[in-house]
C-alpha cells in the first residue's frame, strides 16, 4: 500500500469497524503461549501501529481489555471474541494490530517467527523466514 492508502479492519460480528490512517509497521509470526492461547492457533500476525492513526467506526466503547501478563492488555471484542489489538504500559500511543482483522490488503510479507521455542510442536515450517527465541529484532518496532 502507499503512504495515502487506508487500512480498513472488523471483527468477525462486524460490531468493532475502525480505519488506520497510518503506516504498519514490520510484522512477522508470534509463537509465545499467550499468543497462541488467545488466537487459538499456532501463531499470530500483528503490526505496530500509532494509535493516533487508528479510528474507530463503531464499536470502540465496547472493547474489553484482559491484562495477560502485567501491564499487557489483549483488546477484543465482547460479542464475537475477535482479538482486535495489544496494548502495553511500556509503549504508551503505540498497539499490536492483529493483522488478521483487516479487511484491506497489508501490502507487506511476514519478516521472522518470534519466540521459535515456544511454538506448537504440531508447526515446524518456518517458511524460510528467520526464527527468534524471543523478539525478532525486525519487529520489535515501537
Amino acid at each position: 500500500m502507499t503512504s495515502g492508502d487506508v487500512y480498513r479492519g472488523s471483527c468477525l460480528c462486524g460490531n468493532i469497524r475502525f480505519e488506520i490512517a497510518g503506516k504498519l509497521g514490520p510484522f512477522g509470526f508470534c509463537h509465545c503461549t499467550t499468543c497462541r492461547k488467545a488466537s487459538g492457533t499456532a501463531f499470530t500476525a500483528n503490526s505496530s501501529v500509532q494509535r493516533a492513526d487508528v479510528r474507530f467506526l463503531s464499536g470502540e466503547e465496547t472493547i474489553r481489555r484482559y491484562e495477560s501478563s502485567p501491564g499487557k492488555y489483549r483488546c477484543f471484542c465482547p460479542n464475537c471474541g475477535s482479538p482486535i489489538y495489544k496494548e502495553a504500559d511500556d509503549t504508551p500511543g503505540v498497539i499490536r494490530i492483529r493483522l488478521g482483522i483487516l479487511d484491506t490488503d497489508v501490502g507487506a510479507k511476514p519478516q521472522a517467527h518470534a519466540f521459535w521455542g515456544e511454538k506448537a510442536d504440531w508447526y515446524d515450517d518456518p517458511g524460510g523466514m528467520p526464527v527468534y527465541e524471543a523478539w525478532a529484532p525486525v519487529l520489535k518496532g515501537k
